[in-house]
């Protein structure tokens, strides 16, 4: 399984690319002069390593964005994303290892996450579907789904050509009930991870068909949730809530039927896991 990320591997040196990212156009393409300022002068409290460890070059702009142009939040932010990244060993889980690809063989083994198609603007879907939750490693469900995340990003950046970097979350609740619900400490590690360490990552989360009790887990999550994440998540329940994601995926024929669209292709782990980690399943 070939799961490298060419851009995790573009850096030859923290001296090379520090230089390189303090040049580029491509780290500052902001709004305006003050946002590009902005990510400039983020750029100037990190070091040449942590400039090194970035993913990519215009992290500063989304966590600029993500903390409201407030430059010392998104530095704290952003130098506390860089070392969360190394320590929870990003890098191992993109460059594949035996032990990465024992991991992802049982957690993706049911189909519980997974990118599948795109929106009109080429942003992936990434597919969560709790109720086919088959495990109980905390640890490894967070690798699994940093795993998703970034398939999920580079297949965006791939389909659009390197112009869209976002993705859509599309969950669905069939099979979820409160005896399957993940513990509270898993509900707030995914909201961590993609609030703090994927800032301005998530385009809209569409939650398909929650069950009526669902309410009660809402309201144990809804604390940890940020005010911007909030505005993203689109509650789709019924035929209205149905026809919302509709007119957001229009391509029905590759939308999955649990969303309202026709593709019943069954999920393939093993095909999927042996693909390109730039595409979706059933491209």
């Amino acid at each position: 399984m070939t799961i490298v990320v060419e851009r995790e591997t573009e850096v030859n040196s923290p001296t090379s690319i520090a230089a390189d990212v303090v040049k580029s156009e491509e780290v500052v393409i902001g709004d305006d002069a003050e946002e590009q300022e902005k990510c400039r002068a983020i750029l100037a409290a990190l070091s040449s390593e942590e400039i090194a460890a970035m993913p990519d070059k215009n992290m500063p702009l989304r966590h600029l964005r993500a903390e409201d142009g407030e430059v010392d939040k998104a530095i704290s932010k952003l130098k506390s994303t860089l070392k969360w990244r190394k320590e929870f060993g990003v890098s191992e889980i993109l460059a594949g290892s035996d032990e990465m690809i024992k991991i992802f063989r049982v957690e993706n083994a049911t189909g519980k996450i997974y990118a599948r198609g795109y929106d009109a603007d080429g942003r992936a879907i990434l597919y969560l579907k709790p109720g086919l939750e088959n495990t109980k490693d905390e640890k490894n469900q967070m690798r699994h789904l940093v795993y998703n995340l970034e398939r999920a990003i580079a297949s965006s950046l791939r389909k659009s050509d390197g112009k869209v970097e976002k993705l859509n979350i599309l969950i669905d609740y069939e099979g979820f009930s409160l005896w399957n619900a993940p513990p509270l400490s898993t509900t707030k590690e995914t909201l961590n991870i993609l609030q703090n360490h994927y800032p301005e990552r998530m385009y809209r989360a569409y939650l398909c068909n929650p069950p009526g009790y669902f309410s009660v887990f809402w309201s144990m999550a809804k604390p940890f949730i940020d005010p911007v994440t909030k505005e993203k998540i689109v509650f789709c329940k019924g035929a209205s809530g149905m026809q919302k994601v509709k007119e957001a995926f229009p391509n029905l024929e590759k939308l999955e039927v649990c969303a309202g669209g026709k593709a019943d292709r069954v999920f393939d782990s093993k095909e999927y896991l042996s693909t390109d980690f730039s595409s979706t399943f059933d491209e």
